[in-house]
């Protein structure tokens, strides 16, 4: 039930890191878009579950750690995401 966290935040910290901080995906068509959203969350889920079982697999600090390093790690793992699948972040246009 713990990875419930982790799929909840990383929606979050996308939001927030798209959204509030104006950023864009450029040199990738809509669908490897979304294929580069979907290997961002798998890199998020992963870092999440890697620092979590290096603190503690039932521990709360566990949990909290891990969702603290894998949100604040969210630009480099956008960045390999979409990285990997042709495209790249950007400072959105306009704004």
């Amino acid at each position: 039930m713990d990875w419930l966290e982790a799929v909840v935040l990383f929606w979050f910290a996308a939001a927030i890191y798209f959204g509030g901080y104006e950023r864009d995906v450029a040199g990738a068509p809509g669908f490897r878009q979304f294929l580069g959203l979907v290997v961002t969350y798998v890199i998020f889920l992963v870092v999440w579950r890697v620092v979590e079982s290096l603190i503690g697999v039932e521990s709360v600090v566990g949990i909290l750690v891990a969702s603290l390093v894998a949100g604040l790690a969210m630009p480099l793992e956008a960045r390999l995401g979409f990285l990997l699948v042709g495209g790249r972040i950007t400072h959105a246009a306009g704004h």
